[in-house]
C-alpha cells in the first residue's frame, strides 16, 4: 500500500553542488550546502540534486513527515539520525554528542553506506540532543 505524504518545500540557491536525499543548511548569504557535521543547523533534505553554484534547489523542511536521506553507514530501523561528520550531508545513527542536531527516526534499515532510507523527520529541526 502506498501512502501520500505532505512535504514542504522551499527554494533556494545552491552554493556548491547539491546531492538529492542529503541533508543541506542554509549560509549567511542564503545559499544551502550539505551540512558539515551533526552540530551544524539543518534546513531540510534537499530534494533534487543539483551541479551548478546558483542554480535553485529545493528543500525539504522542518515538518515534512517522511522523507528520505542517504545513509553514510548501516542503520537500524528505529534509529535516531545526525548528520555524519564528514561533509557529505548524508545520515548515521545519533551519538550522544552536546549540541548534535537529530534530525528523526529511520523507518527503514540501511545495510551500507550509500543506501536510501525513509525517515520520519522531526516536527522541528531546532532540537538538539
Amino acid at each position: 500500500m502506498s501512502s501520500a505524504q505532505r512535504v514542504r518545500l522551499v527554494s533556494r540557491e545552491a552554493g556548491s553542488a547539491v546531492t538529492i536525499y542529503r541533508v543541506v543548511t542554509q549560509a549567511a548569504d542564503g545559499q544551502v550546502d550539505h551540512v558539515a557535521d551533526a552540530t551544524e543547523k539543518p534546513l531540510g533534505i534537499a530534494a533534487e540534486s543539483v551541479s551548478t553554484v546558483g542554480q535553485a534547489v529545493p528543500v525539504a523542511t522542518q515538518g515534512s513527515g517522511i522523507l528520505k536521506v542517504e545513509a553514510a553507514a548501516a542503520i537500524s530501523v528505529g534509529a535516531e539520525l545526525e548528520a555524519a561528520g564528514d561533509g557529505t550531508g548524508r545520515v548515521i545513527t545519533h551519538t550522544s554528542g552536546v549540541g548534535d542536531y537529530r534530525l528523526g527516526s529511520a523507518l527503514t534499515a540501511a545495510g551500507a553506506a550509500g543506501d536510501i532510507i525513509e525517515v520520519q523527520l522531526l516536527v522541528s529541526l531546532d532540537e538538539v540532543a
